[in-house]
């Protein structure tokens, strides 16, 4: 097996930190944008749906 060397694992921990930045991004600038779009599709008297919700 190769060994890991530091330029390896500098690669490997930006790698890994900009995966987090873009999912992060994704994440916060459609986060407003899906829960209205979820909140529209249905009856919003449902318990149900209102959990679903919750947990988005």
């Amino acid at each position: 097996m190769a060994e890991l060397t530091i330029n390896q694992l500098i690669k490997l921990i930006i790698g890994i930190l900009v995966i987090v930045a873009v999912v992060w991004g994704v994440y916060y600038v459609f986060k407003n944008h899906v829960a209205v779009f979820i909140s529209n599709v249905g009856g919003t008297g449902n318990s149900s749906f209102k959990f679903i919700l919750s947990l988005i």
